[in-house]
């Protein structure tokens, strides 16, 4: 290893081939996803068409209550992702898991709803036909979502790969399918409760698996 006489020799050494950076500022993670959000949520209405229901009063409190879930758990994903990008010692938020929960209280419900012979419409049940398509389209919203939120993560310097998978996951399916959910006209409890959240399970889980090897440092 080679000797320094003095202090300022060795300071210059090691700073010899640094270059300054931008600094990487939280809200423009916030930003960037929200505009993802918003694009996934043009392009849905281009291709499915705006649902009035929402603005003349037809959309039933069920269909309000989940899509509301889906907003808060977005959000609070959507902030403790970007928060967790910047290396930082503290306690986590843990809005993110209660919010979760939250939501999973939806599906439990539809299904004993389903159970329980309440569920009498064709499209109520598990077998659901407009169920694929509500799946894939709300995936494939959140796909936008998502490669925002990775892009996000790559620059900064995220401590928890684990964590952040499961975050970025949770805030591309959640925001995803809201952004598609404001087409879908179909508003009863057991459709919502359960297509318009199946996607956040999946995109999570797909999260967990695929972005940590995308965002290591």
């Amino acid at each position: 290893m080679e000797k320094f006489s003095n202090r300022e020799d060795l300071i210059a050494a090691l700073t010899e081939d640094l270059t300054p950076v931008k600094r990487v500022k939280p809200m423009e993670g916030g930003v960037l996803i929200g505009f993802a959000t918003l694009v996934a949520a043009i392009v849905s209405i281009a291709a499915f068409e705006w649902w009035d229901g929402l603005l003349t009063g037809e959309a039933s409190g069920y269909f309000l209550i989940t899509h509301g879930l889906l907003l808060v758990l977005g959000v609070a994903s959507t902030a403790a992702l970007v928060s967790g990008a910047l290396p930082r010692v503290g306690a986590r938020a843990n809005a993110p898991l209660w919010g979760a929960i939250m939501l999973g209280i939806l599906p439990a419900g539809a299904i004993i709803s389903l159970l329980s012979g309440h569920g009498n419409h064709a499209h109520e049940g598990l077998n659901d036909p407009v169920a694929f398509m509500c799946t894939t389209a709300s995936l494939s919203a959140a796909a936008l979502v998502l490669v925002a939120a990775v892009l996000w993560l790559r620059r900064g310097a995220p401590v928890s790969l684990e964590r952040s998978g499961w975050l970025a996951g949770l805030a591309a399916g959640s925001l995803g399918t809201l952004a598609y959910g404001i087409t879908c006209p179909l508003d009863t409890f057991s459709h919502v409760g359960l297509w318009h959240v199946a996607p956040v399970a999946i995109a999570a889980a797909f999260g967990r698996i695929v972005v940590p090897p995308l965002i290591r440092w």
